[in-house]
């Protein structure tokens, strides 16, 4: 039986294909005839073109002549800068366009009248970006029987336009709007609207509608899953009183809140979605504070909690979360000190797999490392764990010392650890002081390790030495952690 060239199967060349950039893929096309004919569906499926006025009218990207001669193959279609219908080709198997329009004359926008019903017959995903829209315009939209997601930036919508344009919306399933205006005096949404296929709705700082009709909108969309909703100015009170918040938000998985909770504020939202909502396993309270109230509210969820953030709150609601949530797996919290670490019940979270905590060690407090090296060990399954300060930490006192002198050894039991983050900023007296024999002990017993993030030693010397150590062994080393992005969840 003769062995079957990998590359011959779709799916394997496919895989490949997906690790390769433009210029990796031109490469293959070029190898060989067989070559061309694995990878060239793949060199066109993902295209983009630029002209810009500015520029002289200069084109990035594959020319018209060639973009028409491989149309059949293009999946994905960006166009940046200044283009027209004209400038669109046949595509028949296009499924996403984005359209970042760019005007000549900058003081009026184009007209969105472009015809892409028979030029674009599978078109599934629109953006546009910079555009005014009309009737004529909104009308193209309901005319495309496949359009399901929808993206709209920097766009004006004329008046008299706005019932065509929710018309055009009904058999959307994702709506994004960002900085768009509705000019039109009348009402922009119709009272009978509903929009039975919508999972997502994200209206980002949309003007012309009132604040209670676009919070309105979750009521309109029976199946909504993630309703990002960010206004400047919000009305606390009118978000509270709110009857999404008995009717619809029990069944969201995404809310992005617009404005900075207080305690009060916060309880006063949870309890009342409470009522409707089995238990929550995913919440994040990045803005605002979380307080007793808000602790209190969630009383009934601690044994349910699987995601848990927060940004502002005392060190004794830390202490509560971490022995009161046994299923918690991810904990993005505030700082405590050694002291309250060692004065508090055992931890029960021992599911955690990321941990994102500071814990404070005052000069007094130094021989309390290993007490607190100690409890982390429990934590067995953690993967991630950041104990980085903010520059501006002002309440910064000391570093917990991730040396063997300090009890760094009894992390051995951490087999899943892949990253540490431990940046203190300018402010923080004491930094790491990281000996070679620290690093080695890190390699040789996290063999899961693949980054450092954070200042190693202040020596420069013994700095380098380190890096090039975990250099040597494969582990990434730099001086920030990427954080994730701050939104609340909320998942029944």
């Amino acid at each position: 039986m003769l062995d079957q060239n990998p590359l011959d199967i779709p799916e394997v060349t496919a895989h490949v294909a997906s690790y390769l950039c433009d210029t990796d893929l031109a490469s293959c096309v070029r190898v060989s005839k067989s070559w061309r004919d694995m990878f060239l569906s793949h060199r066109w499926r993902d295209v983009t073109r630029s002209r810009m006025p500015s520029r002289g009218f200069f084109i990035f990207g594959p020319g018209q002549k060639a973009l028409h001669k491989h149309r059949h193959f293009v999946r994905d279609l960006s166009l940046d800068g200044f283009f027209s219908d004209r400038h669109m080709c046949s595509h028949p198997n296009l499924r996403r366009l984005r359209i970042n329009h760019e005007c000549i004359d900058m003081d009026s926008k184009e007209t969105f009248n472009w015809d892409l019903t028979e030029k674009v017959p599978l078109l599934d995903s629109l953006s546009l970006d910079n555009f005014d829209m009309d009737k004529r315009s909104c009308q193209r939209l309901l005319e495309h029987p496949h359009l399901r997601n929808l993206v709209l930036q920097r766009v004006k919508i004329m008046p008299n336009a706005e019932s065509e344009f929710w018309g055009a919306c009904k058999n959307l399933e994702t709506l994004s709007m960002y900085n768009v205006w509705f000019e039109g005096s009348y009402p922009p949404i119709p009272t009978d609207a509903v929009f039975d296929r919508m999972r997502t709705l994200i209206m980002n700082n949309v003007s012309g509608v009132l604040q209670s009709k676009q919070l309105t909108m979750v009521l309109r969309c029976p199946r909504l899953e993630v309703f990002d909703l960010t206004i400047l100015t919000f009305r606390v009170g009118m978000m509270i009183r709110h009857p999404i918040l008995q009717d619809r938000w029990s069944q969201l998985d995404n809310f992005n809140i617009p404005w900075i909770p207080q305690d009060e504020e916060w309880a006063s939202i949870l309890e009342r979605i409470g009522d409707c909502v089995e238990k929550y396993t995913c919440l994040h309270l990045n803005c605002g504070t979380f307080g007793p109230r808000t602790l209190k509210a969630l009383d009934s969820h601690l044994h349910s909690l699987v995601d848990l953030s927060f940004t502002y709150g005392d060190s004794s609601l830390i202490l509560d979360v971490l022995c009161s949530c046994p299923t918690l797996e991810i904990l993005h919290v505030p700082g405590i000190f050694a002291s309250e670490i060692t004065e508090s019940r055992p931890w029960v979270c021992h599911q955690l797999r990321e941990l994102k905590i500071r814990i404070l060690v005052r000069e007094t407090e130094q021989d309390l490392q290993p007490f607190v090296f100690e409890r982390l060990s429990t934590l067995v399954r953690l993967t991630r764990l950041d104990m980085s300060y903010s520059c501006r930490d002002s309440s910064a006192n000391g570093v917990l010392e991730f040396r063997l002198d300090c009890g760094l050894g009894q992390l051995a039991s951490l087999q899943e650890l892949r990253t540490v983050g431990f940046y203190h900023g300018s402010k923080v007296k004491r930094s790491q002081r990281l000996k070679m024999k620290d690093v080695e002990w890190m390699i040789d017993s996290w063999k899961n390790l693949k980054g450092i993030y954070g200042h190693l030693n202040r020596d420069p010397e013994v700095e380098t030495q380190l890096k090039d150590l975990l250099k040597y062994h494969g582990i990434v080393h730099d001086e920030y952690m990427k954080r994730g992005q701050v939104r609340l969840h909320l998942i029944e």
